[in-house]
């Protein structure tokens, strides 16, 4: 398989990949902490928004080709280039975090072979045939996953299309009760079967 057909593969399966990773945590999670679960909330929280947000100003993304009928570069997409996946990374360090210190290095790992290496790269080559010159110079003014003073002001000025909350609650209505749902069974499995 070529390394660009490689990539479509994991783009398709992004989501099991991390699910497979969120049955490990089960299996495998290391003493309750009260402390690191206080730690976790606002990661989890903030993830999850900052997906709803991106919903609400990008076009339909869950599919399983790279695709994009324009570019956004407004909102979320102002702050950062990878507003959804900087969601995952935030809700992926939150539910590790729960898990255990091993986790986060463990996530942290995952998160940088499949994202960092291969689905990022993927689409951003993807865009760059499609949109050229208006996404390299996106992208040398935006970063990746970790905004900068710059993106987050301006991220705070809004952009070109207003935030559509029916797109974003359809979209990612899944992705919240998927949430909590992981969240839940992690907590239940470090503070209820480990007691």
């Amino acid at each position: 398989m070529s390394p660009n057909g490689t990539a479509s593969v994991i783009f398709k399966l992004r989501g099991l990949l991390w699910g497979i990773f969120g049955l490990c945590v089960l299996v495998f999670p290391v003493a309750p902490s009260a402390q690191r679960a206080f730690f976790a909330a606002p990661l989890l929280l903030g993830g999850q928004s900052l997906r709803f947000w991106a919903a609400g100003v990008i076009p339909k993304y869950r599919t399983l080709k790279v695709g994009a009928p324009r570019l956004v570069t407004w909102g979320p997409y102002g702050m950062v280039r990878n507003p959804l996946y900087a969601g995952n990374a935030l809700m992926g360090f939150g539910w590790s975090l729960l898990a255990g210190w091993p986790w986060v290095a463990a996530f942290a790992v995952a998160f940088f072979f499949l994202y960092c290496l291969v689905i990022i790269p993927y689409e951003e080559a993807f865009l760059m045939g499609e949109f050229r010159d208006d996404y390299m110079a996106y992208r040398v003014t935006t970063p990746s996953l970790v905004p900068n003073l710059s993106g987050i002001l301006r991220a705070a000025r809004g952009g070109t299309e207003p935030f559509d909350r029916h797109a974003s609650w359809s979209m990612e209505r899944h992705s919240l009760f998927m949430n909590l749902a992981v969240t839940a069974l992690v907590c239940f499995r470090l503070f209820v079967l480990d007691y």
